[in-house]
């Protein structure tokens, strides 16, 4: 209990022996009985203290007799005060008391009159209300080393003439030794802490008894999961607690997000598959007619590399998309500071054979900002890989000898990239499959994953990206600009 009492409060309480974590029926065997045993010292100490104030009572009423036949034995003759007590009296109380029994009686004035005169006399404050029909007074002291308790008793003396009414008080003191006092109250603390402990004993049996019915639907649930088709992701229908219902949603929602993605990947390994296989037959039938001669050799080398271009465009943008994925799944790898308008500028010349390919006319331009300040935080990889994406589909649907370019504008805190190009735009059936895996607006040119890159990538930049032909803003433009909006 101990061991619990360290970090009872913290869901991942390990056992300090095994550094295993400490099971949820444990954990509350451990809070209930360490509850259970607080209480019981609580009630033991209040019944130990009762038994104690009633001992104290019961021996109190006997010295408060004993100093009143005392007393009563105080006498006032021809001006000589007198107190006679035989000392079979104090036996008889020494036997019922099973202790040791002194008294002093104290005259008017205090001083010592008879008894044990090392005794400390009373200090002489009685209280105002007492439960007895007397001035008396009770409290502990001490008597040659020993603790006593004693009752001190205002007695009234007659000290007056044959029918006067005059009156002293003389102070009687009866102390005795606490030896049968404390045996009671130490054979009353054993016998309560003997029913506490079978009391406790019972207790715990019986919490853990009520802990493992009520935690046997847990169990239910565990034994039905390990039972499950492993690749089954149907909902759990099992019946269960009101508690449990919030964790069995979620992990229905859970597994029909898993079914979702794994349904997206079955689909998108099977469209990929076709799409690689589709290049591959195409290269071997090439390959079969260059070697039947039924094509001229520089048609055979061009189609061969198309299908070869084609081929690596596929693999590399799948593994683009395996690493946008990986990425993904552990966001904080590599978050850099990226200069949109230098890595603009490096993509223009890395493409910059392309762009003289195809006779295009690139532009760059800026405006809201000075060209060192447009940054913007995020993996510096992703967001090069989202831009050649966008300017490898500008570059691929502007004709030959026309215009495409990059927009980089600064609005407050919000940063716009815009890639723009002057092919034939889009329209609303290609716009609604624009996003779907391989649905290339040119299949012989495209492979149909780039958007589905661009898309992934923004979603994990905490961007939006839009697409809008230009002819909608700017009248009298062609072709199509595709922004992403960053903050």
């Amino acid at each position: 209990m101990a061991a619990a009492s360290v970090s009872a409060s913290d869901p991942t309480v390990k056992s300090v022996k095994s550094g295993r974590p400490i099971s949820i029926k444990g954990r509350l065997t451990l809070w209930i009985l360490a509850a259970l045993v607080t209480f019981l010292i609580v009630d033991t100490t209040v019944i130990y203290q009762n038994t104690l104030q009633s001992i104290n009572v019961a021996f109190d009423r006997t010295l408060l007799a004993s100093a009143r036949a005392i007393g009563d034995t105080v006498k006032f003759e021809r001006g000589t005060l007198t107190a006679s007590l035989p000392y079979a009296a104090l036996e008889v109380f020494e036997t019922v008391t099973r202790g040791r029994v002194v008294y002093r009686v104290s005259d008017f004035d205090g001083n010592f009159l008879s008894g044990y005169p090392e005794l400390p006399p009373h200090d002489g404050v009685f209280p105002k209300r007492t439960p007895y029909a007397a001035l008396a007074a009770f409290y502990e002291d001490r008597f040659q080393n020993e603790s006593v308790r004693v009752a001190a008793l205002l007695q009234p003396v007659y000290v007056g003439a044959e029918g006067s009414t005059a009156y002293r008080m003389v102070t009687v003191q009866v102390a005795e030794t606490l030896e049968l006092r404390k045996s009671l109250a130490q054979q009353a603390l054993i016998s309560t802490l003997d029913r506490q402990v079978i009391f406790l004993m019972l207790m715990s049996t019986l919490v853990w008894w009520l802990i493992a019915r009520g935690m046997q639907p847990i169990s239910v649930l565990r034994r039905e999961l390990l039972e499950r088709d492993p690749d089954s992701l149907a909902p759990i229908t099992t019946p269960a607690p009101r508690e449990l219902k919030p964790a069995i949603e979620a992990l229905n929602e859970m597994m029909a997000r898993l079914n979702r993605v794994l349904d997206d990947q079955r689909r998108f390994v099977r469209d990929a598959s076709h799409q690689l296989r589709t290049p591959l037959a195409a290269l071997k039938a090439q390959v079969q007619n260059a070697q039947r001669g039924h094509v001229p050799p520089a048609v055979a080398f061009v189609e061969l590399a198309d299908s070869v271009d084609r081929a690596t465009r596929v693999a590399n943008q799948m593994l683009a998309l395996a690493n946008v994925a990986q990425l993904d799944t552990d966001p904080s790898q590599g978050a850099e500071i990226t200069n949109l308008h230098a890595m603009a500028q490096d993509l223009a010349v890395e493409c910059s054979p392309l762009i003289a390919d195809k006779e295009l006319d690139f532009a760059l331009e800026t405006s809201g900002a000075e060209t060192s300040g447009y940054l913007v935080g995020g993996h510096e990889w992703l967001i090069r890989e989202l831009f050649r994406n966008l300017m490898s589909n500008a570059m691929r649907h502007t004709p030959r000898g026309s215009a495409f370019g990059i927009d980089i504008r600064a609005k407050g805190n919000t940063l716009l990239m815009s890639v723009w190009d002057s092919g034939s735009g889009i329209d609303a059936e290609r716009e609604a499959k624009l996003f779907e895996p391989f649905s290339s607006g040119d299949p012989r040119t495209g492979s149909g994953l780039g958007l589905i890159i661009c898309r992934d990538i923004c979603k994990l930049l905490g961007a939006r990206m839009t697409l809008r032909n230009r002819a909608l803003d700017e009248p009298g433009a062609i072709g199509l600009r595709a922004t992403v909006r960053f903050g």
